[in-house]
């Protein structure tokens, strides 16, 4: 983890480097892509790029796009296969649950597919909570309350 760097995301061309990339049971496509562009333009998002040199580690973005108020929503964390198991999604969630805790937020929100276990469990471990979401019903929703 030593060699690896976490840099906040400050241009939102800079997501277009996910083009192509999948994660779990979806590719990051164009409607994706713009997406999250549109999300980074929201005030007080923030959007990690963990690298190695050169080579891409993971990614994660964290914004106001949540339906409730004073809400943040854990749009994204997504670990290059070859990283996996070294900590760095628990440390990007730390970082996202760091930054909704400094701009007051009330909590953080996150979904993810039924069957992205990995998802589920570092929710888990951060003492997100199992929420009933009546908007989506596509996978599960976690919440975690300040």
């Amino acid at each position: 983890m030593d060699e690896i760097k976490i840099t906040e995301m400050k241009d939102e061309k800079e997501i277009d480097f996910l083009s192509g990339r999948s994660s779990f049971n979806y590719i990051y496509d164009k409607n994706t892509i713009d997406l999250l562009k549109k999300h980074f333009l929201l005030k007080d998002s923030l959007y990690l790029l963990a690298k190695k040199s050169n080579e891409f580690v993971g990614f994660c973005s964290i914004d106001r796009g949540w339906w409730e108020e004073n809400f943040f929503f854990i749009r994204e964390i997504l670990v290059d296969p070859s990283f996996k198991r070294l900590g760095i999604g628990e440390e990007l969630m730390k970082k996202c649950i760091d930054h909704a805790k400094n701009k007051k937020a009330i909590g953080v929100v996150t979904e993810t597919d039924f069957e992205n276990y990995p998802m589920q469990n570092l929710c888990k471990k951060f003492n997100f909570k199992e929420w009933k979401n009546t908007k989506w019903k596509d996978g599960v929703t976690y919440k975690l309350l300040f």
